[in-house]
């Protein structure tokens, strides 16, 4: 009966360690990160409403701002990309260098403000949330936004 208790114990102590070891760090003010461990990791709030949908790139954050890279799965820059068949589809996204940028003020009100893209890529658009940009006009609203210069994204 000992045996079977100690064993018992050690058992849910593995449980208990294994999930609370979390590799993606909490980013503040109910947003963190979501992912499936291995192929998608999209940044949710404190409701687990995407903000910015998978596949994050590069992140960094303070006490205010989020700042992202993303490749999107509806990647524009891959041509023909809806004929393609899943697997096609995933050669192509991960042979795929195309970045677009997003930045969370996650001070600012976070309001529902209307629908965003097309087909299987359709986001709902929040009031805190800018973006997707091209690197240039990410480098702009950065500016327009006042983003310290000290957050710069890393993997």
């Amino acid at each position: 009966m000992k045996k079977v208790i100690a064993i018992s114990v050690i058992a849910v102590l593995a449980m208990i360690t294994s999930c609370s070891e979390q590799k993606y760090p909490d980013l503040g003010d109910g947003y963190s990160f979501d992912s499936d461990g291995k192929y998608t990791l999209a940044i949710v709030n404190s409701q687990n409403t995407i903000m910015v949908g998978s596949h994050v790139l590069e992140y960094a954050f303070d006490t205010i701002f989020v700042v992202v890279s993303q490749r999107p799965w509806d990647d524009p820059s891959i041509p023909g990309l809806k004929e393609m068949t899943y697997k096609q589809r995933n050669e192509a996204f991960e042979k795929s260098t195309f970045r677009q940028y997003w930045i969370i003020n996650k001070k600012g009100k976070n309001e529902h403000i209307g629908i965003f893209g097309s087909g299987n890529d359709m986001r709902a658009k929040y009031s805190n949330v800018y973006g997707p940009f091209s690197k240039e006009e990410y480098l702009q609203k950065r500016k327009e936004l006042g983003v310290p210069k000290e957050l710069q994204l890393k993997e």
